[in-house]
């Protein structure tokens, strides 16, 4: 094979390399949102790409289900939000599976009747 033949296949590998990263997918994200134990109502869920969140809240059992786009090569985020409350941060990449669950226990970060 000449050098140019060799050029043509190591650009080739390079494409396929890189529209595979590019290539977009969906993960989708069950889960509970508990208290001390107890469900948790209404909590804000965002789930996805900083640059492509989307959000859900909690039912009245604490479970969500959320479903982010993104592409392969991106950093999954999920969140919780709730006023004076906080939970470690969950972070994965997006080529692993299209379909994960997880529990939440939310933290006291402050009392905000206690004044």
């Amino acid at each position: 094979m000449n050098n140019r033949g060799s050029a043509v296949l190591a650009l080739l590998a390079v494409s396929l390399v890189f529209s595979s990263c590019l290539r977009s997918g969906s993960t989708t994200v069950r889960g509970k949102v508990t208290i001390d134990h107890k469900p948790v109502n209404g909590a804000e869920v965002r789930f996805g790409p900083n640059s492509q969140e989307t959000s859900t809240t909690t039912n009245n059992d604490g479970l969500f289900t959320i479903t982010a786009n993104h592409s392969r090569s991106d950093v999954l985020e999920l969140k919780v939000l709730k006023p004076g409350y906080s939970h470690d941060k969950i972070e994965f990449p997006a080529s692993g599976s299209t379909q994960r669950e997880f529990d939440i226990a939310l933290k006291r970060i402050f009392d905000p009747a206690a004044r």
